[in-house]
Formats: structure tokens, sequence, C-alpha cells
């Protein structure tokens, strides 16, 4: 099969299957136009690509897929060029996909750099995938190689954070007390999202990663299993109880199943329970995989914010680096230049946990004034990690 006729979804819905067939091709044209004659190509990555992605019914009733389209577009042009011609492309790209009620990410490479790209989540699914949707058959061919690469942590944070934002917004929208049947898929769809990232997060600390997610819920049910001495196992599970363990292992292998029918709505009830338990794993497995990246335990967030402000140089303390007098924190202007994740993540699992205690670290990592009402950060955090 082509890119364009292999299965986008898990449950191959005839109605969801064109609806995706009719909006690639309306995001290829349109990419064809607002690249010219730079457009070497471009694969589909991401749940789509893998022809994993989940269906769900909209607030009509209608059969729908939430998943966005993630798009490599390799372009004929020197490694900087591609890369600052992303947010153009990507700004062309969803002024088309919105009317057709779809989301698009845009990354670029240039043709010449495609065998020296860097190991992230996004380039190992789409080599693995080799879903050319434009282009010559074999375009992804340079990449081969990164199919089977392990990639960093830093890239598990990239994906909670991500996940986690779109988590916070839906529970916000849930809590409200005129929560309806929209709100109810929403945080159904975001839900499910952190179950997938969470089992991912757990193998990309044990460096035992796969690029699809029934291959990674293969290599789930691996992971607990006895070594033998003369191995060094290593991840974040170590450090989880063995019903933790099992809780994250299971709620990933049931999100996979779950593609594979039509996720149909369930109580508000039961969904409120389920954002509240899905947020207890989300904290613990944060905690657990940033207390193995820094190397030091983290007792509050708060801690977890120095941490990273000692990682980065930003030593904390009253006048040094932006800091912020009399509480020890690192202040907006030494955290604005930080990757988007490590600057997210503290933010995020505060707003989450809630704990008063750490409350003051948010609006600092957001940019937002003091005082900022909780609703204003949570909009806030669920812009910037949109772009992260």
């Amino acid at each position: 099969m082509t890119g364009e006729e292999r299965p986008f979804t898990a449950a191959a819905v005839p109605a969801v299957e064109r609806h995706c067939r009719e909006t690639l091709a309306a995001l290829l044209s349109r990419l064809a136009d607002a690249a010219g004659g730079a457009l070497a190509g471009a694969a589909l990555g991401g749940a789509l690509g893998r022809g994993e992605a989940p269906t769900t019914v909209d607030a009509a009733g209608a059969f729908v897929t939430g998943a966005p389209f993630e798009l490599l577009v390799v372009l004929e042009a020197t490694p900087g060029r591609a890369a600052s011609l992303a947010p153009h492309l990507g700004r062309e790209l969803a002024g088309t996909a919105r009317p057709r009620h779809a989301a698009v990410r845009v990354g670029t490479a240039s043709l010449s750099a495609l065998a020296h790209l860097p190991p992230t989540l996004e380039s190992i699914e789409c080599a693995a995938a080799a879903r050319v949707v434009s282009g010559p058959p074999g375009l992804l061919e340079p990449m081969a190689s990164l199919a089977s690469a392990q990639p960093a942590t830093l890239e598990a944070l990239k994906l909670l954070v991500r996940r986690g934002a779109a988590f916070l917004a839906a529970e916000r929208a849930l809590s409200r007390r005129s929560a309806g049947r929209a709100a109810v898929l929403a945080s159904q769809e975001a839900i499910r999202a952190v179950d997938l990232a969470l089992g991912t997060a757990l193998l990309v600390s044990a460096r035992r990663f796969r690029p699809t997610d029934g291959e990674r819920a293969a290599e789930l049910r691996l992971l607990s299993a006895p070594v033998d001495a003369a191995s060094s196992p290593e991840g974040l599970h170590l450090g989880m109880t063995r019903t933790r363990f099992r809780d994250v292992v299971q709620r990933h292998r049931e999100a996979v199943g779950a593609a594979g029918g039509v996720d149909l709505p369930e109580t508000l009830a039961e969904v409120r329970t389920q954002a509240g338990r899905v947020s207890d794993r989300f904290l613990e497995v944060l905690r657990l995989l940033e207390e193995q990246r820094l190397g030091r335990n983290l007792p509050s967030w708060t801690d977890y914010l120095r941490a990273l402000a000692a990682r980065r140089g930003a030593a904390t303390g009253p006048g040094l680096f932006g800091a912020r007098h009399g509480d020890e924190l690192p202040g907006r202007r030494a955290v604005r230049d930080w990757p988007f994740a490590e600057r997210l993540a503290p933010a995020l699992a505060t707003l989450l946990d809630w704990d008063p205690g750490d409350l003051p670290i948010a609006p600092i990592l957001l940019d937002l004034p003091d005082d900022a009402p909780r609703e204003a950060l949570v909009v806030r955090l669920a812009t910037l990690a949109a772009g992260a």
C-alpha cells in the first residue's frame, strides 16, 4: 500500500478513513503551494501515520478521530532555511485543517540532512512508519537507521508536557458545573493520550522504546520480567510500587485496545473519577522520570524547580540570575530561555497537584503576575505547550 492507502485509524471506520484521506489531500495541496519548488516531499507520522489513531464520536454523534496530522516536510534547502520555514508552513496548513475540524503539526527537515536528524520520538516513529505521502517512495531511506534508535529521556518529558497540558485543560472543562457531552469526550480522549504517554515514558527511561503503540504494549509486559544478575536494569519503573507499575501498564494496554473500536461517551461521574486517577499516575511518573534524569530526589515541585535551575546554571538565591528576593527561586528572566519542556513541567505538576506550598512557582514559569487566577495559568500553559 502507498502512504495514502494504508489505514489511518486502528478501527478503520470507513467514514473516518475517508475524511482522513480528504483532509490529507487538502493539506498536501496547500503544502505544495506554500513550499513551492523547495518541496522535496512529505511523510505522515504520529498515530495517523502508524495507523493507530483512535476513533471516537463527537458531540453530534458522528465518528471522528482527534489525532493530529503530524507531517514531516522535507525541503530542498539548507538545514537552517528548512527550520525557519516550519512556523510559516504550520500556519498555512493549520488554516486548511481548521475548517475540516482537524489539527496539524508540522516539522521540517533539509533533504541533505535527513541522515543526521536527531532521535526524537517524532523522527523515530516517522522513520519506522515510512509513510511517504508526497514525493518519491524512497524519500525517507536516509532515516532508516532511526527506526531502531533510542530517544533521550528529555524526549519523554516533552511528551508528558504536551499530553499533560491537554489533559489539564480538559480536566478544567470537566470540573465545571455545566460540563456536557463535549467536555466528557474531550476528557476521555485526553485521559487515553496520557495513559499512552505514561507507558512510553517508562520505556524511554528503561532504554526499551518501540516505535508503535502495539509494540510498546508488548514491551511493557516484558519490562517487569526477572533479569539475570549480570544485567544492569534501568528505568523509572524501578522506583514504582508493584501496584502502580501494573496500573500504568494495564491502562496503556487498555488504551491500545480501545483504539481498535469506537470510544463511546461514559457518564460524567465515571470520567471525573478516571481523571483523578490519571492525574495521580501522571504526577508519580513525572516525578520519577525527572529524579532519574536529574539524579536527585524531588520531595516537592518547588524543589524540582530549584533542581532545574541548578542544572541550568541559574543558581537560586536573592539577586542571582534574576532570582526573586526572599524565596530563593529563579526569576522570570532566568527561566525564559529554558527548554519549553523543563520550563512547563514544574508548572504543569503544580497545577495538577494544587499543593498550596508549590503554587507560587507557576506564575514565575508561565511569566504571569503572582496573583494570576488559575484559569489564566491553565490557558497560558496549554498555549505554550501546544507550540513546544
